[in-house]
Parts: C-alpha cells; sequence; structure tokens
C-alpha cells in the first residue's frame, strides 16, 4: 500500500481542485474520513469541494463540519484534477454523482480509498486496506504515513475518532484490532474529544427516536420460536406517526434488538422511499450476515451488513426467512 499511498501523494501535489466523494447515504464512517480529508487539503492550500447525492445527516452536526456536502456542486463548473472516493465499496454506490458526471470521472485522476473486504478495485488507482476497521483509521494511517501530522487538529482527531467508534460498534465487533486501539490512542494525543462522539452517537436519544423505538418494540418486533433471530417490518406510516425518520432506527438494532439475550441474528426492514425497502442486519455471534446481504447483490461486513430491495415488505421479509432458516 506504501506505493499507492506514494501515488496519491503525487496527484496531490500535482493538483488545484480537489473534488472528494463518499458513497449514497453516507454513515459515519463515510463522513468522517472525507470530512478529515477535506480539512487536511484545506490546510494544504488546494481547493477543495465535496459532493454526494444528499447533505450530512443532521445527527452528524457535532463535528462542526456537517455543511462541507455540496449536493448541488455543478462539477463541470468546478473542473476538478483530482477525485478522490472515500469508503464507497463499488461504483454504483456513488450513486446519481457518479451517473450524472462519468465524463468528469473518465477524464480525471480517480483514486479510491476503502476498507470494505467487497471492493473490486474499481479505478485504477485505489488505496484498499480489508484488515482496516474503518476508512477513517486508514485516513489517519494515510495522514501520517505522508509526514502530515501537524496538520490534524483537535476537530479533525475528533471527526476520525467518532467514526472509528461506529465502524467497530466501540470497539466490540470483530473487526477490532490491535491497530484499531493504537490508532485510537494516538487521536486522543492530538485532542480528540473521546465522550462527546459517544454522547452523541450512543447516548442521546431524541422524543422521536424514544416513540419510534417504542412503536417497533410493542408493535412490529418479531422473534422465531428458538429466540436466536429477532426481526422487524416497518412501513412508512411508522416514521410519518411518530415524526421519526429511518435514520433514527440505527441504535435500535445495534444497541437494542442485538443485545437480546441468545438472538444470533436481527433485522430490520424499512421502506426509505416509495417501493424501495432496505434492510440491515446484525450479528451479535460469529454468523457471517454479509452472506444474507450476498444473496441480494450487496455485501459488506460480516457483523453489519443491509442491502436495498424493491420488492415489498413482505417479499423481502420471506426471502430472507427462507435464506436464514432458523
Amino acid at each position: 500500500m506504501n506505493k499507492q499511498i506514494q501515488e496519491l501523494w503525487k496527484l496531490i501535489n500535482s493538483s488545484n481542485k480537489i473534488l472528494l466523494i463518499n458513497h449514497i447515504r453516507m454513515d459515519m464512517d463515510a463522513f468522517g474520513s472525507l470530512s478529515a480529508t477535506y480539512n487536511v487539503l484545506n490546510k494544504l492550500w488546494k481547493d477543495v469541494k465535496a459532493i454526494n447525492d444528499e447533505s450530512a445527516p443532521d445527527n452528524f452536526s457535532f463535528l462542526w463540519y456537517n455543511n462541507i456536502i455540496e449536493p448541488d456542486l455543478d462539477m463541470k463548473k468546478f473542473n476538478p484534477d483530482l477525485i478522490i472516493s472515500l469508503d464507497a465499496g463499488s461504483i454504483d454506490r456513488l450513486w446519481l454523482s457518479y451517473e450524472n458526471n462519468k465524463d468528469i470521472f473518465n477524464k480525471t485522476n480517480f483514486v479510491v480509498i476503502d476498507h470494505h473486504i467487497t471492493n473490486p478495485w474499481f479505478w485504477k488507482l485505489n488505496i484498499i486496506d480489508k484488515e482496516a476497521s474503518s476508512t477513517s483509521e486508514m485516513m489517519f494511517k494515510i495522514i501520517t504515513e505522508l509526514n502530515l501530522e501537524k496538520h490534524i487538529t483537535p476537530k479533525i482527531a475528533t471527526a476520525l475518532l467518532s467514526w472509528i467508534y461506529t465502524d467497530t460498534n466501540i470497539f466490540y465487533n470483530s473487526n477490532t484490532a490491535s491497530s484499531t486501539y493504537l490508532v485510537a490512542s494516538k487521536l486522543l494525543d492530538y485532542w480528540a474529544d473521546f465522550r462527546q462522539p459517544y454522547y452523541e452517537l450512543y447516548k442521546k436519544k431524541t422524543l422521536s427516536q424514544s416513540k419510534l423505538w417504542w412503536e417497533i418494540i410493542v408493535n412490529n418486533m418479531k422473534v422465531s420460536e428458538n429466540w436466536k433471530l429477532v426481526w422487524a417490518m416497518v412501513p412508512k406510516t411508522v416514521f410519518k406517526k411518530v415524526w421519526a425518520t429511518d435514520r433514527d432506527l440505527e441504535w435500535l438494532i445495534s444497541e437494542f434488538f442485538a443485545n437480546i439475550e441468545w438472538v444470533e441474528i436481527c433485522f430490520i426492514s424499512y421502506e426509505i422511499e416509495n417501493n424501495i425497502i432496505k434492510t440491515s442486519f446484525r450479528s451479535s455471534t460469529n454468523y457471517d450476515v454479509s452472506q444474507i446481504a450476498w444473496k441480494f447483490g450487496w455485501w459488506w461486513h460480516k457483523q453489519a451488513s443491509w442491502f436495498v430491495s424493491n420488492k415489498s415488505l413482505l417479499e423481502v421479509q420471506k426471502d430472507i426467512l427462507d435464506i436464514i432458516n432458523f
């Protein structure tokens, strides 16, 4: 990987306008790695822009960088001479930002930085570390390898630490390694705030979230006869009823469903748009839920995976239960 990082450094040095992009429905790691990269490049006096199909979610605002994403950016007008993709496991995960600007991508130097085990190395310069817990962990290593540590502010360190938290589920998931702890400890040396991300991402609950969880647990949660599987099917009407969004489900599956005694697998299927169903899986054991997602054409982490389908909730439920077969 050292050779590829040096090639990245050459491209950064020779570029003036740099475009950053991360995957659709960006999660914590996608935004954290992008925001850290954005701010380091700014300190190198580069003209940096960031694009995604949507703005960063409101619950990322504690990182101070939630306004850097420009969904309506005119890429032709910006005319970047370098594009860096962060945390996208495949080209289709860049969605319309890529589809509507293929000519720009095809003529511009393009670098892929990612840690997903299923990444097909989808461009010419790929910096892929499938052993890393997160792309944020990778970015810290890249920054230090390029001797850019002096540009790591407490805010940048906090952003990187926040997303290491989420991708490892506070160092609980099996993707946690000794190197993960080492990176986290070094980020504390740069005055990362280790308390606020934990509060914002794991402890703080809004009233809408509380109502949503109550609604799902009481009216939607289902349990297999042997208690090894817990799941819920959530129509869009439930979100409207309690004034919540589908993003308010993240804590429920990770911190509640996955921690019920005897449960080995859990999933929640929910309507994110009309006729589009997203299903999120978690595993509290060595059961590889990415193998389930792979059956639907998607494949992410061993203990946390998801897929999107245009089938109905009932059809998705039947397909999943046929595969798990508990």
